[in-house]
Parts: C-alpha cells; sequence; structure tokens
C-alpha cells in the first residue's frame, strides 16, 4: 500500500525539535492510540505520556517517547506541542536526568505563592518522570 506524505513539526520549549514529512504517525491519546495519515481531517488532541510510532519516508517505523502534550492537524501538517521529545533510542537514564535537573532549575527560578504550590509541582514533575522512566524500559 503506498501512502502519501504530509509533514510533522515537534515543538518544544526549546524551539521546534524535529520537522519532516512522514507517512504515518501513532500517538497514544487518554482513550488509546490514534493513527494519522496524511489528508487527515482537522483534529486537536491530547498526548498522554507513552511512546509514539512514526512511519518514515523509508516506510520505516521508528519509536519515540514523548512526555504528553497536544497536537492538531490541518493542512496535511501535523503539529505536536510537547515539553519532552525524544527517539527512543537515544533516550535513556542521563536523558532523564538532564530533565529532572533543567525542571529543578525552572522551580527555583520562579516565585510561587507558597510552599503547598511547590511541593504539588514537584510531585507532579515526579510522576512524569517517573513514567518517562517506565516507559524506556519497557
Amino acid at each position: 500500500m503506498a501512502y502519501s506524505r504530509f509533514k510533522l513539526k515537534i515543538n518544544t520549549p526549546e524551539g521546534v525539535f524535529f520537522e519532516d514529512d512522514i507517512l504515518q504517525i501513532e500517538l497514544k491519546t487518554s482513550t488509546g492510540y490514534i493513527g494519522i495519515l496524511a489528508n487527515h481531517a482537522p483534529l486537536i488532541g491530547a498526548i498522554v505520556p507513552s511512546v509514539c510510532y512514526i512511519r518514515d519516508i523509508r516506510n520505516n517505523r521508528v519509536s519515540a517517547v514523548i512526555n504528553g502534550g497536544m497536537f492538531y492537524t490541518n493542512n496535511n501538517e501535523i503539529n505536536i506541542i510537547t515539553d519532552f521529545f525524544d527517539f527512543s533510542n537515544k533516550v535513556n537514564e542521563s536523558v532523564i536526568a538532564k530533565r529532572e535537573e533543567r525542571i529543578k532549575q525552572a522551580i527555583n527560578n520562579k516565585t510561587f505563592s507558597g510552599q503547598q504550590v511547590v511541593e504539588k509541582i514537584q510531585t507532579k514533575l515526579q510522576k512524569e518522570l517517573n513514567t518517562l522512566r517506565k516507559i524506556i524500559k519497557d
């Protein structure tokens, strides 16, 4: 089966992480995986922390780790907005440790209205980091 190409653009806080033509992408939402092909109808959705699968233009299936975020499709392009994305053959404990250090720096650079807010943020971020660790071990 011949697939048509469409544009994938992955945006992180550091800027555009990846931009290229692909044939297909599979993303995990709160209700399960969704597959997107070229000429998909406009769609907006949330992504949960998971492994996503990209079929490149050579028809290779590549996996990547994503820490959640959102996506939207329009005009034969899919845009993903996330705070963490990396191809899974590159993700290891040192990558997660670097991410954890950046999170701690971001918390230290912000002023919050109380210790309870800081503790809530730290708990949520620790849960996300643990989810990433679990994903790379599976």
